[in-house]
């Protein structure tokens, strides 16, 4: 796995290991354009992305770009060098591994509850009912929170529907959240 792959993993989990590490501060997630910086140690953090699917008040899905803030500039494993840490607020019910097929097309769904998708290897994409799509490769993070989604008048589709994309499987690592996730969250909002 890629470090900086690993290091979003670690950020998004926020394991145990990161506070007996010393990482304090929790992460917090603001639109993709806010101007919003965080500066640590008298450095400044570099952008952390990661894209949202959620649904609105009518149940139509949408995609946002999000990114997270608030890490601190720190050795996460003294006396190693300094790198960006910080705590996930996430509540995390379970982790699993998940592999698309070439040609996979998920049929038009929601997820089961608001859950982390981090793309491992290959690529997928995300289609909403506003006709959006998102495609992700390697590295690349995605907080699905379509639960909410229902049909529309005119509109029987809920959610998303997800496909393969390339010839190579798409091998996704999915972190499921608590059902008392934070409610703002599970609706999309950059906001924690």
């Amino acid at each position: 796995m890629k470090d900086s792959m690993l290091r979003k993993v670690v950020l998004i989990c926020g394991f145990t290991v990161m506070a007996s590490a010393g990482a304090s501060t929790q992460v917090r997630a603001v639109p993709g354009d806010s101007h919003e910086t965080t500066v640590s140690d008298g450095k400044t953090q570099p952008p952390v992305k990661f894209a949202t699917v959620w649904a609105d008040d009518t149940g139509a899905t949408h995609i946002g770009h999000c990114r997270f803030e608030g890490l601190e500039h720190k050795s996460y494993a003294p006396p190693s060098a300094p790198q960006w840490i910080g705590l996930s607020p996430d509540k995390v019910e379970s982790i699993a591994y998940a592999v698309l097929p070439p040609g996979y097309v998920g049929s038009w769904h929601h997820a089961p509850g608001p859950q982390w998708v981090i793309t491992l290897s290959g690529k997928w994409s995300v289609e909403t009912t506003d006709g959006s799509t998102l495609v992700q490769g390697p590295g690349e993070v995605q907080f699905n929170a379509d639960t909410p989604s229902r049909p529309r008048p005119g509109d029987d589709r809920v959610g998303h529907i997800t496909r393969t994309v390339g010839a190579e499987p798409n091998v996704q690592l999915i972190i499921k959240l608590k059902p008392d996730a934070d409610k703002a969250r599970t609706r999309g909002a950059c906001a924690y």
